[in-house]
């Protein structure tokens, strides 16, 4: 008599522990934001300055409100400077969305809607007296008056070119099996695997993003205080600060990497050890000790993005982790 073969056993947890964690403790945040310079190339303008010139083409590219074009670059500023706070606060995902350590979304979300209300109250108050910035600055664009003109949004127009939008958090996609009960157990198993080994590669990249992210904060600081008389801004201490949180968010939240800990243990007691970045002119130990702490901070960083990840990593056929069913469950 035959003897049946044992059927292999199935892998029914195929998702990493990295990835498991990832999913609880980080969500996914996206902003969306539109925004009207008001400078414009004139290609009439730029082919009568390159005949002019007696060249083949030439380029001219001007402020559409003129001398007025500071006041809508106070508007834009305003909108601009969410893309800004939401890059501090997040970390680098699938752009353009962003991972927020869990118990930080409410305090994300907070500062976001916060700006917003600055930049819609910064076009509001703008709104009303555009009709009068166009007719004033119009007379000052010359000989391209009219072609400026028909580049000039009317005031509506102009309101519907800027928004900003937050959306909604989302999880950290990562799929359980249990959920699929109707599909068969060897079919679902293989999609959760492929679905999560690309998960895991978007992780993992989201990692050495932050880690370039902290690489470029510390050698800045490298930089300033390597100068004899460096212009010192606060910004300096605040973009370390930021590269520390993520770098600790990674490591609590994904795979606790106790490197990162050790790193940002050092920007936060040793590369910042002053309050405020003008401490450091008062200070010269103070600013050497901040220098060298850089320094060494940068170069554990570079050895660290050339480590061998702590995560386990895809090493199935890649084909299988971006095409077909996956390209639409991702």
């Amino acid at each position: 008599m035959k003897i049946k073969p044992k059927a292999k056993p199935v892998n029914t947890d195929p998702v990493s522990d990295a990835v498991k964690m990832a999913a609880a403790n980080f969500m996914i945040l996206s902003v969306s934001v539109g925004l009207f310079k008001g400078k414009k190339e004139l290609k009439e303008a730029g082919a009568i300055a390159a005949k002019q010139a007696g060249a083949e083409k030439g380029s001219v590219i001007v402020p559409l409100l003129g001398h007025h074009q500071a006041e809508l670059e106070k508007v834009v500023s305003q909108y601009a400077k969410i893309r800004t706070i939401f890059g501090e606060l997040g970390i680098r995902y699938q752009p353009p969305e962003k991972l927020v350590f869990v118990p930080e979304v409410i305090e994300v979300l907070g500062k976001l809607a916060k700006q917003q209300v600055i930049a819609e109250a910064s076009l509001a108050a703008f709104l009303p007296e555009y009709d009068r910035f166009v007719k004033e600055s119009l007379p000052s664009q010359g000989t391209w008056a009219r072609e400026v003109k028909r580049h000039l949004p009317t005031a509506d127009e102009l309101a519907a070119k800027f928004y900003i939008t937050i959306h909604d958090p989302k999880p950290i996609p990562a799929m359980d099996m249990e959920r699929y009960g109707c599909v068969p157990t060897s079919t679902m198993g293989k999609i959760v695997t492929a679905s999560n080994e690309a998960l895991a590669s978007k992780l993992e990249a989201a990692k050495r993003s932050t880690l370039d992210s902290a690489l470029e904060a510390v050698e800045k600081v490298v930089t300033q205080l390597s100068k004899e008389k460096p212009r010192l801004h606060q910004a300096v201490i605040e973009d370390a600060q930021n590269a520390s949180a993520q770098l600790r968010n990674l490591a609590t939240g994904y795979d606790g990497d106790i490197r990162l800990r050790s790193i940002a243990d050092m920007i936060d007691k040793e590369v910042i050890n002053v309050d405020k970045a003008t401490h450091w002119h008062d200070n010269i130990s103070k600013k050497q000790g901040a220098r060298d702490a850089a320094k060494k901070t940068a170069t554990n960083l570079k050895r660290l993005k050339k480590a061998v990840p702590v995560a386990p990593q895809p090493s199935s056929d890649p084909q299988l982790v971006i095409g077909g069913l996956l390209a639409d469950i991702l």
